[in-house]
C-alpha cells in the first residue's frame, strides 16, 4: 500500500496537498480558456500572423513582469500577493466571457484583456514557485515539482477535452465562465493553508538594487545560468507549436473547435504520464545527462509532429512531447531548486518564469511569422532542428563541467 501510493507521498503534507489541488481545478478553468480563445482569435482573424502577433504582446508583458513577481517573491507576503493575482485573473476572464455572450467581443478585446491575463500569470509564477519548497520537506522536492508539473500540463488533458465534450452544450463564452468559477478554488485554499514566511533579507534594498543582486548572483552561478539559457531555447523554439494548433487543426488535420480541444489535450496526457513516471520513481537522483537525452528525444518527437497530417499520429506524437518537456522541465527545476540560495529564491525563479513561459510566447512570435511566410508544418520542423542543435552544442557539453548540487 505504501509503495502504491510513493507517486503521490508530497500530498501527505496537508498545505501542499490542499495547494495542488485547488490549482489543478483552477489551471483547468484556465486551459478551457486558452483553447477557447486561441479558436476565437484565428476565427475571427483567419491569420498565423494575428496569433503570432498576439504571443508577440504576451511576450512583451511577461518580459516586464516575471522579473518584477521575482523581487515581490522575495520581498512581500507570498499569500496576499496570490490572492491580489487570482482576483485580477478572474475579473479578466469574466469580461471576456459577458463580451463573448453580448456578441460583442472584438480581436482588441482579446489583445487587451489577455494582455491584462498574462500580466497577472506573470506576477504569480516565481512566488507559486517560492511557495513549494515551504509547504514540503526537501526528501520530498521531486515528487511535488513533478505533482506541480500535473496541477498546470495535466489539467492540459482535462480542460482542452472539456472544450472538445462541452463546447457544443455551453458553447466558446461557456468556458470562460467556467474559468471564473475556478479561480474561487485557490482563492478559497490560499485563504485558508498555512503558508511558512520567508526571510526577508532585501526589504532595504531598493527594487532596482535588488534585481541587480539578483541578476549578478545568477551570472555566478554557472550551473543556474546554463540551465536557463538552456530552458530559453527550448521554450522558443520546442514550445512553439501551442501557438500554432489553431493552424494546425484547422489547415492540417482539418477539424473544428472540437477537435482543436481535443487534439490540444494530448500534451497534456503526456504530462500525466510523465509526471507520474517521475513521482513513481521516488527520491531519484537527478542526473544533468538526462537533461540531454529528453531535448534530444523531444526534438525528435516535435518534427514528426510536424510532418504528420493523420489526427491519431498527430495525437500521440503530442502526448510523447507533452511527456518528455514535462520530464526536462521537472528534472530542471529541481537542480535550481536544489542550488539556489532561499534569499534569491524569488529572483531566480522570476527569470526562470521568464524563459520557461515568457520564451515560449516568443517563440509562439517566430513560429507565427514563420508559419505566415512558409507554413505551420515547417515552422515547427525548424524549430525542432534548433532544438537539438542546442541539446548537441550547447547544453550537453556545458552541463559536463558541473558537479552534481
Amino acid at each position: 500500500m505504501v509503495k502504491r501510493w510513493a507517486a503521490f507521498r508530497a500530498l501527505r503534507y496537508p498545505d501542499f496537498f490542499w495547494f495542488w489541488s485547488s490549482y489543478f481545478v483552477s489551471n483547468v478553468g484556465s486551459w478551457m480558456q486558452s483553447v477557447a480563445q486561441g479558436w476565437l482569435l484565428f476565427e475571427l482573424t483567419n491569420s498565423p500572423f494575428i496569433l503570432g502577433l498576439f504571443s508577440l504582446l504576451r511576450t512583451a508583458l511577461l518580459l516586464c513582469f516575471f522579473l518584477l513577481g521575482g523581487l515581490i517573491a522575495d520581498r512581500w507576503d507570498r499569500r496576499l500577493v496570490m490572492i491580489w493575482i487570482q482576483i485580477v485573473s478572474l475579473l479578466t476572464a469574466l469580461g471576456l466571457a459577458v463580451l463573448i455572450s453580448l456578441g460583442s467581443l472584438q480581436v482588441w478585446h482579446i489583445f487587451i484583456l489577455g494582455a491584462l491575463t498574462s500580466t497577472a500569470w506573470a506576477f504569480e509564477q516565481p512566488v507559486r514557485q517560492s511557495i513549494i519548497p515551504k509547504l514540503v520537506g526537501r526528501e520530498d522536492l521531486v515528487n511535488a515539482l513533478a505533482l506541480n508539473a500535473i496541477t498546470w500540463h495535466g489539467a492540459g488533458l482535462l480542460g482542452p477535452s472539456l472544450v472538445g465534450l462541452l463546447v457544443g452544450v455551453i458553447g466558446i463564452s461557456g468556458c470562460f465562465y467556467l474559468n471564473v468559477v475556478s479561480y474561487l478554488a485557490i482563492i478559497a485554499t490560499l485563504m485558508w493553508i498555512h503558508i511558512p514566511p520567508h526571510a526577508g533579507s532585501q526589504e532595504k534594498m531598493r527594487m532596482t538594487e535588488s534585481l541587480l543582486d539578483g541578476l549578478r548572483y545568477i551570472r555566478g552561478q554557472g550551473l543556474i545560468l546554463t540551465l536557463l539559457v538552456g530552458s530559453s531555447f527550448f521554450s522558443i523554439f520546442g514550445r512553439s507549436y501551442i501557438t500554432l494548433m489553431p493552424v494546425i487543426a484547422k489547415e492540417v488535420l482539418h477539424v473544428g473547435a472540437s477537435g482543436l480541444g481535443f487534439i490540444s489535450a494530448a500534451p497534456g496526457m503526456g504530462t500525466v504520464i510523465g509526471s507520474l513516471s517521475l513521482a513513481i520513481l521516488g527520491k531519484v537522483k537527478v542526473d544533468k545527462r538526462i537533461l540531454v537525452i529528453v531535448m534530444l528525444g523531444c526534438a525528435a518527437a516535435l518534427f514528426s509532429f510536424g510532418a504528420s497530417e493523420r489526427f491519431a499520429i498527430a495525437f500521440a506524437l503530442l502526448v510523447l512531447v507533452g511527456g518528455l518537456s514535462t520530464v526536462f522541465d521537472t528534472l530542471l527545476n529541481t537542480l535550481i531548486q536544489l542550488t539556489v540560495d532561499d534569499a534569491y529564491r524569488g529572483r531566480v525563479f522570476g527569470v526562470y518564469g521568464l524563459t520557461a513561459a515568457g520564451m515560449r510566447e516568443f517563440g509562439g512570435m517566430q513560429a507565427g511569422f514563420l508559419a505566415e511566410w512558409s507554413s505551420a508544418p515547417f515552422a515547427l520542423e525548424m524549430g525542432a532542428i534548433v532544438v537539438a542543435l542546442v541539446a548537441l552544442f550547447f547544453l550537453g557539453p556545458r552541463l559536463r563541467r558541473f558537479h552534481q548540487p
